[in-house]
């Protein structure tokens, strides 16, 4: 009795999609760091603000999910722009038409790519998440040619 050959094949979905996800993780630190270095600041509005209470016991900055959505104008055109990060950050949640200012790092050629400041500016961002989005885009990018190599593998074995 022969034994039955194993694919080892990594299905194409499957490669597509965790490519997917490490380009965007690479995007969002490089975004963040592009942002910290050549990012401009401009006043912006909050409009939409949630902050919801995860686990009490949890670590510094890690207690909160906060959601923000928030506008501001550049060169007379207005950008919209949302966030969702970890924090102990707890505002009063936003009434109907109430807003908060809130400083707002843009890319002058590319306004599309913006963050609050406290997100993408090295002064207020810390030690640690200045390491952690100068490491990401190094190690997704080194995941995503693993993958890529061990998928064209096996392909290539068949």
């Amino acid at each position: 009795m022969s034994k039955k050959k194993m694919k080892k094949n990594i299905p194409l979905p499957i490669v597509i999609l965790i490519s997917t996800v490490l380009l965007f993780a690479m995007y969002l630190s490089l975004s963040t760091l592009s942002l910290a270095i050549w990012g401009d600041s401009v006043m912006g509005t909050v409009d939409r603000y949630d902050s919801r209470s995860d686990d009490v016991t949890a670590e510094k900055n890690r207690s909160r999910t906060v959601s923000k959505g928030y506008w501001f104008v550049v060169n007379g055109k207005e950008y919209r722009g949302n966030v969702i990060y970890s924090s102990d950050e707890a505002w009063m949640n936003l009434g109907e038409g109430e807003t908060r200012s809130e400083r707002i790092r843009y890319i002058a050629r590319i306004p599309y790519i913006n963050k609050p400041a406290a997100l993408s500016d090295f002064d207020e961002m810390g030690e640690m998440a200045i390491i952690y989005h100068i490491l990401s885009p190094i190690g997704s990018l080194l995941l995503l040619v693993f993958v890529l190599h061990t998928a064209r593998l096996g392909y290539k074995k068949n």
